[in-house]
């Protein structure tokens, strides 16, 4: 028997609730989930009810989502100074922002070197913004390069994979050409033994409607092929969090994930 990564759920499972944090690590530790990924937008960093709620937390493995695309117009802001200013309050400071395609190579490197200074773990997630195979293939080169040349301060930077980003209808991959970039990119950290984390949904449909979410392996994604990879390749997921907007998905796909490490 293998030992799985952690799963945890976001804060989008509390849909019905407005989206609510406190729902939502409600149902996370009645759920027996590992960690539990929040949404910090605007309102949230304002209301502190939840803020010290959040610090209290100490059971479950928190990861913070932030607003926005990674780059330079983010630095400076006051959100991302009211964002910083709560971080420095908790005990495992960390964000995940989404990949901008649209900026530079050289700016983003720039803004890696002078977010790397400051005492948080910054997550990259892969974003499209422009619909093509052509923009995506350009996209995941910048974004896997970013990477690469960042390592020159450390390791600044960590990766999100949402892996059903890379085959949803707009990004222009075929189910195939899907597979062949997923096992690309996990090979790429796999090879250099950087923690990841991975966000997950399953559905029905290429679009990827929130209707048309349904447990994994249930949907279109080739859950069994990518499993079968990981369990093989062994790579080192930090947490496996799904972005479900309901409270029973999250608890069948776990049932799923875990029968590939029984």
């Amino acid at each position: 028997m293998s030992v799985h990564p952690p799963i945890g759920v976001a804060n989008s499972v509390s849909a019905n609730h407005d989206f609510d944090p406190l729902d939502a690590i409600k149902y996370a530790r009645q759920s027996n989930f590992e960690a539990i990924q929040i949404y910090l937008n605007k309102d949230v960093l304002a209301d502190s009810k939840i803020l010290n709620r959040l610090r209290k937390e100490d059971q479950t493995r928190m990861f913070y989502h932030a607003e926005g695309l990674y780059n330079e117009a983010f630095w400076g802001t006051d959100y991302q100074q009211s964002l910083f200013k709560f971080l420095g309050t908790v005990e495992n400071p960390n964000f995940i922002t989404h990949f901008d395609e649209s900026s530079s190579i050289d700016s983003l490197i720039k803004l890696t070197e002078k977010v790397s200074k400051e005492n948080v773990r910054i997550y990259l997630e892969n974003y499209f913004s422009l619909d093509g195979k052509e923009n995506a293939e350009k996209n995941l080169k910048k974004y896997l390069a970013l990477f690469t040349l960042s390592s020159n301060f450390g390791n600044p930077i960590y990766p999100v994979l949402d892996l059903p980003r890379l085959f949803k209808k707009e990004v222009g991959f075929t189910i195939q050409e899907g597979i062949e970039w997923t096992f690309q990119m996990v090979n790429f950290f796999g090879n250099r033994r950087m923690p990841m984390l991975l966000h997950l949904i399953d559905a029905t449909s290429e679009e990827q409607q929130r209707s048309s979410f349904c447990t994994l392996g249930e949907g279109y994604m080739p859950y069994n092929e990518i499993f079968n990879f990981l369990q093989k390749t062994r790579p080192n997921i930090e947490a496996i969090i799904f972005e479900f907007e309901d409270k029973v998905n999250p608890l069948n796909s776990r049932d799923y994930i875990l029968s590939y490490y029984g």
